[in-house]
């Protein structure tokens, strides 16, 4: 289908959901009003989620992330209204209703920390809405979090793996928007959601992909606002790193300023933010090369890899209506990085330095059109530009296990992508139903120049070689191939020389729209249905028959909801993502094509070797969306003084995952072996032939009515069996699947969380975030192409009496060589990797003086990784060589900040 004709449906679709909200607006009988009003703290600056109840009701409002509510209709008189928001104290005030009525508005005033434990009765039970991992961070929680972008991000996704999915691999949006982007400055944010309800309908991925962080920021306020800010970390403050030589000049720089405030009272605000980040940090590199004479010779030095950020942030919003809130914002951040990839055993001369930028346009509409129904359209366009530039252009260098040298295989890899998106909802509450309903599209637009490969890659993979005393034959490793090529001895040709030619350029373009309905029906007041629809289709490839339904049970045996539990599932479907796409359409024949030469002539490959192999990508078979079946049983209670626990167990069961293979390998195992298409040809297709299954269990608790304690803490186990890790995974032999089914290469087997924040004597705050995770699972692999398909991904046979070469390793003994079983894939787990960040603050009121009511200045001293712990990142897999067994890679070592934030 055009991509014009499913633009058409979707504003069809959005045109009949506008009117749709319109005409379902009724008016209250005589005598009966709707109230509005909006919640504010003592600076003016309006609170989201703040919990409203009338006339002591069990019923409870929630003011929107405008700090705005609105009532159902209500007889005229007057009401007495209870507020409560986290980090405030409860105030109760009178809410007239009717004609004439004053216009509703009323400021918390921050919460005073003076007992340990909240005294007020427990009212409300535990709340079903917070399950599975769910949190939702207030000012006060984020405030403890990391003032890095990079950092924030990484603990935010700590805090998603809850829900049961991959660690680093949530959804992170702003403001409801489906096409994620950059994270905004904490101060702008007003609340997080982490995990909502992953099961709605309005959700695209399962649990298991990662979870999902929704963030949400703040309105204008309605007095002038503003702060300066600045963290700074010196290298004397910072730990070594680890498998550094010696300890490197790090530091951090970071300035910014705020300024928020009225355009037009009560009518129009804005919102302003700059900030810039400069940061002195090294890549370490520890490998094994060799010397001017041939010698095996480590490699161990820090390379300056400075970064570079600007991020900037404007946001304007009017109130069309008391009942039509208008907001548009737009930010642009540029980000420059130097010498990426390096560190580990890749070499300073196979980096590159890279330019980034992304800009976004956004406006969103929300209508409260009655007490029941709510309405709100939203369209983003995005800009996103990278550049890279390698260090070097020379061939790349790849010597099995030991080193990655030369130029990098990427290029000058030009990327530029311009997303447009549109999303327009309505939820309407009737009776005992809560709906949502909406339409979600995004055309994302593709323009990349990508000459990988065009530069050329030497292989030195090892294998069978003449022995140098003359008494035969035996198996070398890459490094010594490596030092034979360099010496011209006997054995030492590269193993392939790989190179490709054509037209860099390419484009996509690839349109996805989603219809979804979402209904939470309370069939009881401990009883609740949750029953949804999702349908997805997309061009590029066309896919259109996807529709996932969801359901959801929630029941508490008791009246007070101390116990609740849970029982949910759904299908979901996967989008084919667009890089899988472009990477068919340029491997084709035409727009590019790559030529494998085996044991070609060092320094002169073309026209050499003993022959050319041409590697061409197979056209997209049917690609559907790939599809998931995720289930969910959970239970939590709610113990005396809220000490509420969990447990939760996900089924997972997805099948038609796309992977990579090569339909035309040389058969029998042997790179002489015959083809089936066609002789010198390796035809790589991306096939939809992967599964994945198992569970994950996740344990919490969390506590938050002690004033000076607060707590969440979980486990998390994922069982989790697959043989396809990615778009671009290949299985060892592309004719078995033996051995391959196995822990998936993202999977970290336990995950322990734990995030607590602690008040100290004279309003200072300490908070600690701690993540301990089991190791990622390694591929261990002999280093060479025993089968000759193209791909250097076999993996070692058991040792046996008559194996020429054997290897007694952790693994067992183990021959590079030779038929019989083979290792399984992903046999190696990495250590632990245990990070601890802390966080000491205090913020000091100022003196008041005429203009400058409310300043202050907040200090605070963030470490992450306080125990400076080893966080390996890499192993050396590759069979006898010298890394083989090692950690070469990790995480930074402890670092230091201190921070400065004067607010006015």
């Amino acid at each position: 289908m055009p991509t014009r004709n499913f633009i058409a449906a979707a504003i069809l679709v959005s045109g009949v959901l506008s009117l749709g909200t319109a005409a379902a607006q009724s008016a209250c009988r005589e005598h009966f009003s709707i109230a509005t009003g909006q919640v504010m703290d003592s600076t003016g600056a309006l609170i989201a989620d703040a919990t409203l109840k009338i006339n002591g009701s069990v019923e409870i409002l929630h003011t929107t992330r405008d700090g705005r509510f609105t009532t159902a209709c209500l007889p005229d008189g007057t009401y007495s209204v209870t507020i409560d928001a986290d980090g405030f104290e409860t105030a109760t005030h009178s809410l007239e209703v009717g004609p004439g009525a004053r216009a509703f508005s009323v400021r918390l005033k921050v919460l005073t920390v003076n007992t340990e434990v909240d005294a007020a009765p427990d009212s409300s039970g535990v709340s079903s809405e917070d399950i599975a991992g769910s949190r939702t961070l207030k000012t006060v929680d984020i405030s403890q979090l990391a003032d890095d972008p990079d950092e924030f991000s990484r603990q935010l996704q700590v805090l998603a793996a809850a829900a049961g999915g991959a660690p680093g691999a949530a959804i992170v949006t702003v403001d409801g928007f489906q096409n994620g982007g950059q994270i905004p400055p904490k101060s702008a944010i007003a609340f997080i959601r982490v995990n909502p309800d992953l099961f709605s309908a309005e959700y695209a991925r399962p649990p298991y992909r990662g979870g999902r962080v929704e963030i949400y920021t703040k309105p204008g306020q309605s007095k002038f606002h503003g702060a300066l800010f600045t963290t700074q970390s010196a290298g004397f403050m910072n730990a070594e790193d680890p498998f550094s030589p010696s300890r490197a000049a790090i530091g951090k720089q970071r300035y910014g300023f705020e300024l928020s405030g009225p355009i037009a009272k009560n009518r129009s605000d804005f919102a302003l933010a700059l900030e810039h980040r400069q940061i002195s940090q090294f890549a370490v590199v520890d490998a094994v090369t060799l010397n001017s004479s041939g010698t095996e010779t480590p490699v161990s030095a820090n390379v300056a890899a400075p970064r570079s950020l600007w991020e900037a942030s404007a946001r304007f919003g009017y109130l069309l209506s008391p009942k039509n809130n208008l907001t548009a914002t737009y930010t642009a951040n540029v980000n420059g990085l130097s010498n990426q990839g390096v560190g580990g055993n890749v070499l300073a001369e196979a980096g590159y330095n890279t330019n980034q930028s992304e800009q976004v346009f956004q406006v969103s509409n929300l209508q409260t059109l009655s007490a029941t129904l709510v309405h709100e359209t939203r369209v983003g366009y995005t800009w996103r530009y990278r550049t890279d530039t390698p260090i070097s252009t020379a061939p790349s260098l790849q010597v099995g296990g030991a080193f990655i040298g030369g130029g990098v295989t990427t290029g000058y890899l030009r990327s530029h992508e311009r997303d447009l998106e549109v999303d327009d909802d309505i939820m309407c509450t009737y009776g005992k139903h809560s709906l949502k309903a909406g339409l979600e599209l995004l055309d994302t637009s593709l323009n990349d120049t990508q000459p990988a490969g065009f530069n050329g890659t030497y292989i030195f993979g090892g294998g069978a070689a003449p022995a140098l005393d003359g008494s035969g034959t035996s198996t070398i490793t890459g490094l010594e191939q490596y030092r034979r090529t360099l010496l011209n001895l006997p054995g030492g040709t590269p193993t392939q020389f790989n190179i490709t030619t054509g037209t860099p350029a390419v484009s996509l373009n690839q349109l996805q729209a989603v219809l979804y309905a979402q209904d939470q029906w309370k069939l009881r007041p401990r009883l609740q249905l949750s029953l949804g629809l999702r349908w997805a289709m997309q061009n590029n490839p066309t896919t259109i028959g996807n529709a996932g339904p969801r359901l959801g049970l929630a029941w508490s045996p008791d009246r007070k909801q101390k116990t609740v539990f849970h029982l949910r599932s759904g299908l979901f479907y996967g989008v084919v993502d667009p890089q899988t796409v472009l990477a068919d359409r340029q491997l084709n024949g035409t727009i590019q094509t790559q030529f494998q030469i085996n044991n070609p002539a060092y320094g002169s490959p073309l026209n050499t070797g003993t022959s050319t192999i041409t590697t061409l990508r197979a056209p997209l078979p049917g690609l559907t969306q790939v599809p998931s079946l995720q289930s969910h049983l959970g239970v939590e209670h709610d113990f005396p003084r809220h000490w509420h626990v969990q447990s939760n167990l996900y089924l997972v069961h997805a099948w038609d995952i796309t992977r990579s293979r090569n339909i035309n390998p040389p058969l029998g195992d042997s790179p002489t072996g015959t083809r089936p298409i066609q002789p010198n040809l390796n035809l790589f297709q991306f096939q939809q032939t992967g599964r994945l299954g198992g569970n994950v269990l996740f344990v919490g608790v969390d506590q938050h009515s002690l004033k000076k304690l607060q707590i969440f803490a979980g486990y998390v186990r994922m069982d989790l069996r697959g043989n396809a890790d990615s778009d671009t995974f290949f299985p060892q032999n592309g004719l078995s699947g033996s051995g391959e089914l196995a822990r998936p290469s993202w999977e970290a087997t336990h995950q322990l969380i734990a995030f607590t924040n602690y008040v100290l004597p004279r309003g200072a705050n300490l908070s600690f975030q701690f993540n301990a995770a089991s190791g990622l699972p390694y591929n261990v692999t002999t280093g060479f192409d025993n089968n000759g398909d193209g791909v250097f991904n076999d993996r070692p046979v058991y040792a046996v009496a008559s194996s020429a070469t054997v290897y007694n390793t952790a693994f067992g003994s183990l021959s590079p060589t030779g038929t019989g079983a083979f290792l399984g894939r992903n046999a190696g787990t990495l250590p632990w990797n245990v990070h601890l960040d802390t966080n000491l603050s205090r913020t000091f009121k100022l003196p008041h003086s005429t203009g400058k009511e409310g300043q202050s200045l907040a200090i605070n001293l963030r470490s992450t990784n306080l125990l400076n712990h080893n966080n390996v990142l890499a192993v050396g897999g590759v069979l006898g060589s010298p890394l083989f067994g090692q950690a070469y890679q990790s995480d930074p070592g402890r670092r230091v900040e201190a921070g400065l934030r004067w607010s006015f």
